[in-house]
């Protein structure tokens, strides 16, 4: 198609179309929101500096330097009184539902019919869609994929690039443990793949059949570079989730050759897979030992440095920095620090060799009943800085 103008794209049905599915994909994402005990591993950090600017302290920002978009989107809510977890799922469901209309309007650009199909594609997206529900960082980056994916389409490689060099500052890992766990073999990098992309890379296929437009090589030529740098570098399944945008593009491209009929069978089969992967990859309830052992501890601890945890959730719900203590030197270095009351560890860190290296300067402590149990299921040793 030619560049026509945005608002000739689309007739007016179609335009209120997608305005129901922009507003179905937030309903469906703040459905799951409810459903998330935690932040995820990764949010937990951006959170805390969004916490942090709302008090007015920038330097905060210096954590998240090289990605600050994510906090200073969120930091607002947070001053004016929301909680940083509500305001950030808040946030990113608005977000998962602003992807559908850039990426749809990119998609009709490419072949007539597609937009509407792509827009499905888009909003049915599980692991988007999980990570609005735990407010990290993934919708915004979905959705700077989407303007640059319409903008390369329009012919506008300025902006398509910044909008790029963005979205790649955002997808840089934060080092903290317990984060998504990398690909690792040919059998654990299907499973990546398959999780972030679903059946929409199966229907993204089809847009590689002639006639082609000559500006969807390049949306095929960016997804197979992330795909190889995804699996030569192992980084985490999140890392392919975040440039799902450009498969549904794809995929709408493809489903639009179809039959009217034949296509809404395959989006209708791709609503049901990965509406069921996203309700069933919420975190159980029974996470919310974190959050509330995290609250507990920072009304005993009267600071926000006086809880080291090697999870970061805890730390966080504590209302301290989110650090990486992988290992039990890292750990025992931070719990050296006077100000600390408090020590968590998890099953991973909880090693004879730790513990006894605590006893000196710490006591095991007794939880509240109502938490004795979440804590015995975790399997959490929790110490006390001795009188």
């Amino acid at each position: 198609m030619t560049d026509s103008p945005q608002a000739s794209l689309f007739s007016p049905r179609e335009r209120r179309i997608l305005l129901w599915l922009c507003v179905g994909a937030i309903c469906w994402r703040w459905l799951l929101a409810i459903r998330a005990p935690l932040p995820g591993v990764d949010a937990s950090l951006d959170l805390w500096v969004a916490r942090r600017l709302a008090t007015g302290d920038f330097a905060a920002l210096g954590a998240v330097w090289w990605r600050p978009w994510w906090a200073l989107c969120v930091a607002p809510f947070v001053a004016c009184g929301a909680p940083a977890f509500v305001a950030g799922q808040v946030v990113a469901c608005v977000f998962g539902g602003l992807v559908i209309w850039p990426l749809a309007a990119a998609a009709e650009r490419l072949r007539q019919g597609a937009g509407i199909p792509c827009a499905v594609v888009a909003l049915a997206a599980a692991v988007p869609a999980q990570g609005a529900a735990m407010a990290s960082a993934l919708p915004l980056a979905c959705f700077g994929v989407a303007l640059a994916a319409l903008c390369w389409v329009q012919g506008r490689w300025l902006r398509c690039g910044l909008l790029t060099a963005l979205v790649l500052g955002l997808s840089r890992e934060q080092l903290l443990p317990g984060s998504s766990p990398p690909l690792g073999g040919a059998l654990a990098a299907w499973t990546g793949l398959r999780g972030a992309w679903s059946l929409a890379g199966a229907f993204a296929v089809l847009s590689v059949l002639p006639p082609r437009p000559r500006r969807i090589v390049g949306l095929w030529i960016a997804t197979a570079m992330v795909l190889a740098a995804t699996l030569a570098t192992g980084t985490a399944t999140e890392a392919l989730a975040q440039w799902s945008p450009l498969v549904a593009c794809l995929a709408g491209v493809g489903l639009a050759r179809w039959p009217k009929r034949l296509a809404e069978l395959a989006l209708s089969g791709i609503i049901v897979v990965d509406f069921l992967g996203a309700w069933q990859a919420i975190e159980s309830r029974e996470a919310v030992v974190e959050r509330l052992l995290g609250a507990h501890l920072a009304t005993r601890a009267g600071m926000a440095q006086g809880v080291v945890c090697d999870l970061p959730r805890i730390t966080f719900c504590a209302g301290g920095r989110p650090r990486p203590l992988a290992t039990g030197d890292a750990l025992l270095q931070a719990a050296s620090a006077p100000e600390v009351q408090f020590v968590v560890l998890s099953r991973t860190l909880a090693s004879a060799t730790t513990t006894s290296a605590l006893s000196s300067r710490f006591v095991r402590y007794q939880v509240p009943a109502h938490l004795r149990d979440l804590v015995a299921d975790h399997r959490l040793a929790i110490f006390v800085r001795r009188e």
